[in-house]
């Protein structure tokens, strides 16, 4: 069995659900021809597709999500059966943007789909997503919030850069001040946490035939508690998010004392790390309340991934804000490099330039600092993303 890489960078999370018959540049591995194989490169098979899944893991039976000719989520299938599917080229396969393996259909099938709910568990940093078709838990995502204290910083930074534009002499943008009262008007930092929530959901429904969503309803006595300041943070923007899940599947709300219930009763625990990497922290909840709407008795954990959405791109700034000590500007990583666009995800980090062959690249957790960098070549680099990082 061949399991060398090919010679080309893959985009992995950044790949569409249908691949395209042109080769691009970071694009990922195609599959098809596998017996004539001309550039010299040799073949890598996706992780989950069944080529290189280990045996013995504690992954869900049917793991493969399925669409059909029009991409739509049909029932998910086994490692074994898309690899005969693929073979026998009633199938492609397709990667959807958690990295996570399936094929799509080149053939005419059964439109008939199990019942399948997506679990939802809300949070203030880090949110938990199951998916749950039939009697299995297909796929379990902990997804990590943009960080909003961060994006605030960057806001007031930019509102008061269009500020001191306003006293020279060039192009800018007139003040506003009637923005506010226009109806269904949302802050621009609530705004990006609710479509990072709703960039998550729209990649399990393009993946899994969902009908039903189990979402524990977050609501807080601010009247009488005044620590709950967190809360508003989930509260503000959930009318934007049930409306859009209204339009796609049916929505079921759970309270916060149901969703302990519900734990309690088919046997699952919960961490009291909330930012621990593990199941527990948040998909425990999730699981427990997508268990409750069909099948109602305990069903065993399925695949595990983690997804990180603090990632940002790089903009260019018009102005940059006040330099540093001895006049020097802080470096701001701006265009490309070798075609690589800076501010790029990787394996390793952020990309913010790099010299000859070798990349300097940000790690994620001091993406803040600016002496941190650390080098790497071209030939360490597995996949590339404009999007979110997936671990797991």
């Amino acid at each position: 069995m061949r399991t060398t890489t090919n010679s080309k960078l893959k985009e992995r999370q950044d790949t569409p659900l249908v691949l395209t018959t042109s080769e691009e540049s970071f694009n990922s591995t195609n599959l098809r021809n596998t017996e004539n194989i001309s550039d010299g490169s040799k073949l890598c098979f996706h992780s989950g597709s069944g080529y290189n899944t280990r045996k013995g893991g504690r992954m869900s039976a049917h793991n493969v999500f399925v669409l059909d000719k029009d991409r739509k989520p049909l029932s998910p299938t086994t490692n074994s059966k898309a690899r005969r599917l693929i073979e026998g080229k009633q199938a492609k396969p397709v990667w959807n943007k958690f990295s996570q393996f399936g094929i799509q259909m080149l053939v005419d099938t059964r439109k008939e789909t199990p019942k399948t709910v997506l679990g939802v568990d809300f949070g203030t940093k880090f949110e938990g997503y199951i998916a749950v078709t039939g009697k299995e838990n297909n796929l379990a995502v902990m997804w990590k919030l943009p960080d909003k204290k961060h994006i605030v910083r960057k806001l007031e930074e930019r509102r008061n850069l269009r500020k001191a534009r306003r006293f020279r002499n060039c192009r800018r943008r007139e003040a506003r001040f009637d923005n506010r009262e226009r109806k269904g008007f949302l802050a621009p930092s609530q705004r990006m946490m609710v479509q990072s929530r709703l960039k998550a959901m729209q990649e399990f429904f393009k993946s899994y035939p969902i009908d039903t969503v189990a979402l524990e309803d977050v609501r807080f006595n601010h009247r009488d508690n005044r620590w709950g300041k967190n809360f508003s943070t989930i509260e503000v923007g959930k009318h934007f998010i049930n409306k859009w899940i209204q339009k796609n599947a049916k929505l079921l709300l759970f309270a916060g004392y149901n969703t302990q219930d519900c734990r309690e009763r088919y046997g699952y625990k919960k961490s009291s790390d909330k930012g621990a990497e593990v199941f527990n922290s948040h998909c425990s909840d999730a699981l427990a309340i997508a268990t409750d709407i069909y099948f109602q008795k305990h069903i065993p954990q399925g695949r595990f991934i983690i997804v990180d959405d603090t990632y940002r791109p790089v903009r260019r700034k018009l102005h940059y804000t006040q330099p540093t000590k001895g006049k020097v500007l802080a470096k701001y990583s701006t265009g490309n490099f070798k075609g690589i666009r800076k501010g790029t995800m990787c394996g390793y980090g952020q990309i913010v330039g790099g010299t000859r062959n070798q990349l300097k690249i940000l790690p994620i957790n001091k993406r803040d600092s600016i002496d941190k960098r650390i080098s790497k070549s071209f030939s360490k680099l597995d996949w590339l993303s404009h999007h979110f990082q997936t671990k797991g």
